[in-house]
């Protein structure tokens, strides 16, 4: 994504959730990231209209930023994005953006269901939505965990509320959003090793669009 080169990139994590292969030196892209971008850059259209970013990573938004007429970040918590909005009840009105990026965010949020209809809402007829969520396996688990320690080690995370499963894919449509789903398997081997996508969890994107009513 910034045309570092050099043998390896470097880890991430420690004990049991240590990644190889997995930082980059320079930009501090990790491997959902760089998949995003080597899966997206030429799919998604040249410009993409306006666009909002949730939770942006520094390494994204200046790939995005690029690429918009009219770039928006948001969050909750972060203080230094434009917009402070809760995902699940946004302040924006319907059908505002052509593209909403959503990375590694459903998995953190209680109502997940309606941060999707929201999500849904605010994209304009025929909008983009990039979904990206940890998935492992093929079923979801959102059974209420009450402490980090339980959290970590059912979800892997002390801040996530659930493990997505693969079907992610019938929450989405069930939220109004057509579904099509891209993996690292779709990408040459050699862009595989070259741009360190191993991650177990990271190899799904969730490509959606918004759905006439």
């Amino acid at each position: 994504m910034c045309n570092w080169t050099g043998f390896q990139f470097d880890p991430a994590n420690q004990g049991q959730f240590f990644r190889f292969d997995a930082t980059c030196p320079r930009c501090k892209s990790q491997e959902r990231h760089r998949l995003a971008y080597d899966l997206l850059a030429k799919r998604l259209p040249a410009r993409l209209g306006k666009v909002l970013h949730f939770a942006p990573e520094p390494c994204m938004t200046t790939w995005l930023a690029s690429r918009s007429d009219d770039y928006h970040t948001a969050d909750l918590l972060v203080p230094t994005v434009m917009h402070k909005e809760d995902i699940c009840n946004m302040s924006f009105a319907d059908d505002t953006f052509d593209l909403v990026w959503c990375s590694h965010i459903l998995e953190h949020v209680d109502d997940d269901h309606k941060a999707m209809r929201e999500i849904r809402r605010v994209l304009k007829p025929n909008g983009i939505a990039v979904i990206q969520v940890p998935v492992w396996g093929a079923t979801t688990n959102d059974e209420r965990l009450n402490t980090p320690e339980e959290r970590v080690s059912k979800y892997f995370q002390e801040d996530h509320v659930r493990r997505y499963g693969a079907d992610i894919e019938n929450r989405l449509r069930a939220a109004g959003l057509k579904v099509e789903t891209l993996r690292t398997d779709d990408l040459d081997l050699q862009v595989v090793l070259r741009h360190g996508l191993s991650d177990l969890c990271g190899k799904d994107i969730f490509l959606t669009n918004k759905v006439a009513a």
